[in-house]
């Protein structure tokens, strides 16, 4: 059985605008413009209640046929984890699908992606990064549904203030 896990999406698909959710306000702000030519390939965001390693709301991809918009939570089936090494740390990116999106119906695991959708993942984080003059990051490929759920059960217990177990 595939995990289920709610995402509330801070950037669209297709866009250059990098939206980060403010706390304080509990509102959507506009962050900046992504430099150079590329765009979001998922809608991107992240797991209300769980912890990244950097201490971070932990993120997520959500491979959607239509981009949503910032703010909106999508209900979503947890098919994997790609993983980005920025400087010393690992940092995880979670991948998943919408519920009830027939075009992604039979999809449980992220090897079940086509390889240019996973590579076309991938390039997008080493470009992201790339043209940040103060951030070095590399892909560092992708897992599946298991270890996905692993990371985000210890995203969880982080947020909670408990010591990840494994």
């Amino acid at each position: 059985m595939t995990d289920r896990v709610d995402v509330v999406v801070e950037i669209p698909r297709g866009s250059r605008n990098k939206y980060e959710f403010d706390e304080t306000t509990g509102a959507m702000r506009f962050d900046r413009r992504l430099p150079g030519s590329f765009a979001f390939p998922a809608d991107y965001g992240f797991v209300p209640g769980a912890l990244g390693s950097d201490d971070e709301p932990l993120d997520a991809l959500v491979l959607m046929v239509e981009p949503t918009f910032p703010g909106v939570r999508v209900s979503c089936r947890l098919i994997g984890v790609f993983w980005l090494r920025i400087g010393e740390r690992r940092e995880a990116k979670l991948v998943c699908v919408p519920e009830g999106e027939p075009a992604y119906d039979g999809v449980d695991d992220v090897d079940e992606l086509s390889r240019h959708q996973r590579e076309e993942l991938g390039n997008f984080f080493d470009i992201y990064r790339s043209l940040d003059p103060d951030s070095e990051a590399t892909s560092e490929g992708s897992e599946g549904a298991r270890t996905a759920t692993r990371v985000l059960a210890e995203a969880r217990e982080r947020a909670a203030g408990q010591p990840a177990q494994g």
